[in-house]
């Protein structure tokens, strides 16, 4: 009796412990889908800076790369004006996309303005 239990409870140890290697090794062999959205950094931060004054894009991302802003000194009221950010960065780098496919980088700023700016409207745009 003894011998038949203990057969039968290292049989049930044996694939308890099979079940759990092929779960740890499916978790880090097979792709999985992206689960991350930009929209995630909006709905989290009400303000895209921290206190200390630091762009909260910095905590998921490396923020390592010098930027160059392009904008008029001043702006007179109900003026619509052109802010140019420029990111220098090697176009050949790619990234793994949510589908698991090789594409672009994605590549983007935030670009805070003063109290009381805001986007122009639509027929305000010229078309360049």
């Amino acid at each position: 009796m003894k011998h038949s239990l203990l057969s039968v409870l290292t049989q049930k140890s044996l694939h308890l412990l099979a079940v759990l290697l092929l779960l740890v090794t499916s978790v880090f062999s097979l792709p999985q889908a992206a689960q991350a959205f930009p929209i995630y950094a909006q709905q989290a931060y009400d303000s895209p800076r921290e206190a200390n004054g630091r762009l909260v894009c910095a905590n998921c991302h490396l923020a390592a790369k010098p930027t160059q802003v392009e904008v008029p000194q001043s702006v007179l009221p109900d003026t619509v004006f052109e802010a140019v950010v420029k990111i220098p960065y090697d176009t050949s780098v790619q990234q793994v996309l949510g589908n698991g496919d090789l594409g672009s980088l994605n590549v983007g700023a935030v670009l805070m303005l003063p109290d009381g700016f805001k986007i122009a409207p639509d027929d305000r745009i010229p078309e360049k």
